[in-house]
């Protein structure tokens, strides 16, 4: 067979390019320490690495939200307990308030370390994270949840009742904290009470039912009736009670006037006889959260003297139920962060086992077997450098040589 000159060196060149390409791929192999350096060098593996390689990346998201979410839980768990701890404080100042051996005086005291925790509390509602967003403000976290009303002398939570939730697998989204409206939602309502006249007749003021009392007002108002009234005795025992249109007539029993819900224990010293009167007024039941009820507290025991009528008593009384009411709430919201933080612990385990079976997974379809490609690198370079000696040698043949 005869070959001419350029045919003989084009396969030459050949031979020594498929083998240079060969040890490049082995050499690249080792420097990228993977065996797919192309779809085209294994397409079903390729694809297996891409899917392994987007789950890997999942999960390392997944991993950053578990911090995420830990840190805002955590931060949520510590203001709780300080929220707890400053009302349980209000709690035993109730009590003691209570004690009957207290005048007005001590009274006071305990209602200006009232008003101090009552600030505390406010700053804690409203309480930032590092980020500078409010912790208990539902999806608008950028607004101040909670504020003080002047016109109602309440405080009021102002954003919404959205919970952010987090992503930590696929499937699983946790809350990353709660609303105000959830952690200081309204306890009860408001009555406002004053006595417009003919106090002398009155020793002692007292809500009997805060119920009928709350609902009878709130039907009053929806009605359009009025809520003043005056109560008029027709005897020493018999009464008339008018709003100015209606009137109702009732029997003092016990030395007392009882109606819907409010209760009027009438003096020893200068009991009511026939013309005598006296009149109060009530105002539109106002929502009670946690802050507004120890705010309250506070004003009642700093206006709880002879002119108040003993009304600071059932105040006290109520504060305690709704104190009480207060921190199962508390605990309630904790209860809940700490579950969320257990599921949190079993869910970042479970994101690192599924981590580390995907990275197997994938070295075991991708990553460079050493051993092999060591082996290959040399038998390559060998070939190599066979062809190119071959290639000289042959390359310099010539009749010429032998004449």
């Amino acid at each position: 067979m005869r070959l001419s000159t350029n045919l003989f060196y084009q396969r030459g060149l050949d031979s020594l390019q498929t083998s240079q390409s060969r040890l490049d791929k082995i050499q690249l192999q080792l420097t990228k320490q993977t065996k797919i350096l192309s779809p085209a060098d294994d397409p079903i593996g390729n694809s297996q690495v891409i899917a392994l390689d987007e789950k890997i990346a999942q999960n390392e998201q997944f991993k950053r939200n578990s911090v995420t979410l830990e840190n805002n839980l955590a931060r949520e768990e510590s203001v709780l307990t300080n929220i707890t701890d400053a009302v349980q404080r209000v709690r035993t100042l109730a009590v003691q308030a209570g004690n009957g051996s207290y005048d007005e005086s001590n009274r006071g005291a305990l209602a200006q370390e009232m008003r101090d925790i009552e600030k505390s509390l406010f700053d804690l509602a409203n309480a930032r994270d590092e980020a500078g967003e409010y912790i208990f403000a539902g999806y608008q976290n950028r607004i101040q949840p909670m504020e003080f009303n002047k016109a109602t002398e309440s405080y009021e939570y102002v954003s919404d009742d959205g919970q952010r939730e987090i992503q930590l697998s696929p499937t699983l989204f946790l809350p990353a904290g709660d609303p105000g409206s959830t952690v200081f939602g309204s306890l009860s309502k408001r009555v406002d009470f004053e006595l417009t006249g003919g106090e002398n007749v009155i020793e002692k003021v007292n809500v009997a039912d805060r119920d009928s009392l709350i609902a009878d007002t709130e039907a009053r108002i929806a009605a359009g009736d009025s809520t003043d009234f005056t109560v008029t005795f027709t005897s020493d025992t018999e009464y008339e009670i008018s709003d100015g249109t209606n009137t109702t007539t009732g029997t003092v029993t016990d030395g007392k006037v009882s109606y819907n819900g409010m209760e009027f224990e009438l003096s020893q010293d200068n009991p009511p006889t026939a013309g005598s009167s006296f009149s109060y007024s009530l105002g539109e039941p106002v929502s009670r959260n946690l802050l507004t009820q120890i705010s309250d507290l506070a004003a009642a025991l700093e206006n709880s003297g002879e002119g108040s009528k003993g009304f600071h008593e059932s105040e006290i009384a109520f504060a305690l139920d709704d104190l009480d009411a207060g921190v199962e709430k508390l605990t309630d919201t904790q209860a809940k962060v700490g579950a969320r933080l257990n599921v949190l612990e079993n869910a970042v385990l479970s994101n690192e086992d599924f981590t580390i079976v995907n990275k197997k997974a994938r070295a075991d379809i991708a990553d460079v077997d050493y051993s092999t490609a060591i082996t290959d690198l040399i038998k390559n370079e060998t070939i190599y450098s066979a062809a190119q000696q071959v290639f000289t040698r042959v390359s310099r043949l010539s009749l010429f040589d032998y004449l």
